[in-house]
């Protein structure tokens, strides 16, 4: 047994190290948002949504079941005259079906639709932006990656030239200052590694929750960093948004249902009724038996229903002024990122094509040009800088640009490539 124990400890030592050694998968982007709309949590409750509205539609469309009544009881007749008795039973039986007023079931049959297609709209608004979310994440944790490397990159070159300058044993009052000031930058670039590796890592954190991965999962993605090409068209932007925004046809929809849920308010006065046989029999010396068709209906006297069709038509002035408010809102946040987008092409078209490899370079080369003693601390301390402030900012303005066309993509209800 012992034996037996130790074996089976020692596979599973193997298996646990060789899961470890196990290196991340790398994804595409793509791939990325495929296994989000595969393994998210949240879109498993819009999906169970819409087959709830399903269910409610189906339901609304069946008849109501119909209604059963039966009677028995004890008979007695008494003669008035010679005081006889008699004994017996007494027994009914009625069968009734109801049917509503022409037109009620139609209109609810019409609003559980309209509540199918809002379902189904915020499934589509979520599985939009969960992509854009997705490969906002991803973009932010590429940027976070290689801000983190250079950062990384800047840093070990400067704690290299720390020991160096501290092993030199003619040191004099200059190279004393310089050691100081390299330190001193070396505290900031400490900083720079640590807020670039923490954002990363809460990229990857974010993106292992939309993915229904375990928090630690190791990620990876292979794409690279680069600004979208696309040029687009204010007036064409707009009709596309006006057009297509999932949160503006939500808002129609609701509207629609506003509006049929008046007409079912007005309706709901009108009486159903009800019809079916009835059978009785009563027996108590005599026999007496009644076969007939039964009918029953309300008699609106008294509610007219007049609180619920006042708040049905509230709830429709609610819906239209919402319907007028998404459109001015989507039409101005479609301009608004588009100038943004705008601005960022503009500042990346005057930056030089390659500008943050060639710094690099001269970062590094900086470094073996203070080391011989060609160039002084300044030059070298501002050639890093100047290399991981441009790597800085042209991350910065890629993500902006990603940004603005995830949400115009988001505002006019085009997936990732439909874009024109």
């Amino acid at each position: 047994m012992r034996k037996i124990t130790v074996v089976g400890a020692f596979l599973l030592l193997l298996n646990t190290v060789g899961w470890a050694e196990t290196p991340p998968v790398s994804y595409t982007v793509e791939e990325l948002v495929a296994q989000g709309f595969a393994r998210n949590a949240e879109m498993k409750y819009y999906e169970a949504e819409v087959a709830a509205s399903k269910g409610e539609r189906t339901k609304v469309g069946l008849w109501k079941n119909p209604e059963f009544t039966g009677e028995y009881g004890q008979r007695r007749v008494t003669n008035g005259e010679s005081g006889s008795l008699a004994d017996g039973f007494t027994r009914s039986a009625s069968l009734s079906q109801t049917f509503e007023f022409p037109g009620k079931g139609s209109l609810r049959k019409a609003i559980a639709n309209k509540e199918i297609e809002i379902a189904e709209l915020g499934l589509r608004q979520f599985r939009l932006a969960l992509a854009g979310q997705i490969r906002s994440l991803a973009y932010q944790y590429l940027a976070a990656s290689e801000q983190a490397e250079a950062a990384g990159e800047v840093e070990e070159r400067s704690t290299a030239l720390v020991k160096l300058l501290g092993e030199r044993s003619s040191a004099g009052t200059q190279q004393f200052l310089e050691l100081r000031i390299i330190q001193g930058s070396l505290i900031e670039l400490q900083k720079g590694v640590r807020e670039a590796t923490r954002q990363r890592d809460e990229a990857a954190l974010e993106l292992n929750r939309l993915l229904g991965l375990p928090a630690s999962q190791p990620l990876r993605i292979k794409t690279p960093l680069s600004l979208p090409s696309l040029t687009l068209d204010r007036d064409t932007l707009v009709l596309q948004g006006l057009a297509g925004n999932l949160l503006l046809k939500t808002r129609i929809v609701e509207l629609e249902k506003a509006v049929r849920s008046v007409s079912a308010a007005k309706l709901d006065i009108a009486p159903n009724f009800a019809v079916g046989p009835f059978f009785s029999q009563d027996r108590a010396g005599d026999n007496e038996e009644n076969v007939g068709i039964g009918f029953s209906t309300t008699l609106p006297l008294w509610d007219w229903n007049q609180g619920n069709i006042a708040a049905a038509k509230a709830k429709r002035e609610q819906a239209d002024a919402l319907l007028l408010d998404a459109r001015r809102k989507t039409e101005a946040e479609i301009l608004r990122r588009l100038r943004s987008y705008e601005l960022v092409q503009k500042q990346l078209a005057k930056t030089p094509e390659g500008i943050v490899s060639e710094l690099r370079e001269a970062a590094a080369l900086a470094d073996r040009q203070y080391r011989t003693g060609v160039i002084g601390i300044q030059l070298f301390l501002e050639t890093q800088r100047g290399y991981l402030s441009v790597q800085q900012s042209r991350n910065e303005a890629v993500l902006s640009a990603w940004s603005d066309i995830l949400d115009i993509e988001l505002l006019t209800g085009h997936a990732e490539g439909e874009l024109k």
